[in-house]
């Protein structure tokens, strides 16, 4: 009897370690410091209640839908038949009905076109001066073009394509044969060209308005570095990858004087930013991860998300200057007022430690007509990037991660403007590599 009682206090005390470790394997993703995209498990409701509350499929009331509208055709093609699809008797006649189609679609794709430049010596009648004469599709080095240069980073970049994927569709699509290493050095090369813009690109975030920053790990050659991003008022976007996750990459990006205006999250690289808004998503969730504690807990979270509320519903009126700073002593006042509410429950150290470490930056945004509350722009522009870690793992050589880096920030930059990448590129890439 005894040795059936150990038995099972041995099964029991298994069964509450295994349980202990797969509450630490499922904390990674229902911790409060997760995005919501990664949070499933804890967002995921029950199947008896998704049935209960799941409504017809479809588009919302008032979508505009998404038929094309037919376009002018460019070409008009006669279709008539040279013999009876059923008895094959090539004695036909047209008949007053036709039944018309307009169809879109592409050309078959472009094969591989080779041109010769023959850039001649030039002197200047005027001032004697001697120099190569310059084409804009014709770079002053290498082998390539221009629009090979912007297909193979578009592909790479927009496709988000291996290279191995890259190099087998340039055969069978465009029958052109290039090695991995090939389509690297090519990528390299568009890269080098990137850097004068990216050093432009550089000075607009130092000198934005504020910046949304926001960093997340990201492996070279198999070891830990750091992928950040800055993002501006304007849609100017910079990635900067580096060894550290650290205040001296602030201080090398914005200047060791930096004082703000940023809006971060709880990260203590920013904590010697003088002007700083916290971001409230990261304030949400944290409390939110403590609504199953109790129902001090849950207390905690309702009064935090009414604060978030107010703030919105304050901020959507457009106040006044006036308005904002003296809203502001008012918000900040209640922030206070709550923390001393729910002080005196130790379960509750950690979110009002949180909070805490805010005061003083939590409505900063308020004094600053546009500034969101939170850091979703800066998380929005770090998604194409996670992305990519999930696709390639990480980057083969540091060469490789500067490279990433000029290129990616312009990308960025251009689609969050509205711009046409492609374009964009392509009319750098000219002036880089075959007008200067």
């Amino acid at each position: 009897m005894t040795t059936e009682r150990d038995a099972s206090l041995q099964r029991i005390q298994e069964l509450e370690k295994a349980n202990e470790e797969l509450k630490k394997r499922l904390r990674f993703y229902e911790n409060p410091h997760a995005p919501p995209s990664a949070r499933k498990l804890q967002n995921a409701k029950p199947s008896t209640e998704i049935i209960a509350t799941s409504k017809k499929r479809g588009a919302p009331n008032g979508h505009r839908g998404a038929t094309r509208t037919t376009k002018e055709p460019d070409e008009v093609i006669d279709v008539i038949a040279d013999q009876c699809e059923k008895c094959g008797s090539s004695k036909i006649e047209k008949k007053e009905n036709c039944e018309k189609s307009v169809i879109e679609d592409i050309p078959p794709p472009q094969k591989i076109k080779i041109t010769q430049y023959n850039r001649w010596e030039v002197k200047c009648l005027d001032c004697g001066y001697q120099f190569i004469s310059k084409h804009p599709d014709c770079p002053k080095t290498g082998n390539f073009g221009i629009f090979l240069l912007v297909y193979i980073t578009m592909l790479k970049f927009h496709l988000r394509g291996v290279l191995r994927k890259i190099q087998d569709f340039l055969i069978h699509n465009n029958d052109f044969d290039i090695s991995v290493k090939g389509i690297h050095d090519i990528l390299l090369r568009v890269g080098n060209s990137c850097k004068n813009e990216y050093d432009k690109k550089l000075e607009k975030i130092r000198s934005a308005k504020w910046r949304y920053i926001d960093e997340t790990g990201f492996k070279v050659n198999g070891k830990k570095w750091w992928l950040w991003i800055f993002r501006t008022n304007d849609g100017d976007s910079l990635v900067v990858i580096r060894k550290s996750r650290g205040r001296e990459v602030i201080d090398e990006i914005l200047g060791k004087e930096h004082r703000g205006p940023d809006i971060a999250d709880g990260w203590r690289a920013y904590d010697k930013t003088a002007i700083l808004q916290r971001c409230w998503s990261h304030l949400l969730r944290e409390v939110d991860d403590f609504c199953k504690i109790s129902e001090y807990g849950k207390g905690l979270s309702e009064e935090i998300h009414a604060c978030f509320k107010a703030l919105k519903g304050f901020l959507e009126r457009n106040p006044t200057m006036d308005e904002r700073w003296h809203q502001k002593a008012i918000f900040e006042k209640e922030l206070v007022d709550i923390v001393v509410k729910y002080d005196e429950f130790k379960e509750l150290e950690k979110p009002l430690t949180y909070i805490k470490n805010g005061f003083g930056n939590w409505y900063t945004c308020l004094l600053y007509p546009g500034m969101e509350p939170t850091n979703n722009l800066g998380e929005q522009a770090m998604r194409e990037h996670v992305i990519l870690r999930k696709i390639i793992g990480c980057f083969r050589s540091e060469n490789g991660a500067e490279n990433y880096q000029y290129i990616a920030s312009l990308l960025a930059s251009w689609r969050l403007q509205g711009k046409n990448g492609f374009e964009e590129l392509e009319g750098l890439l000219r002036r880089e590599l075959c007008l200067s």
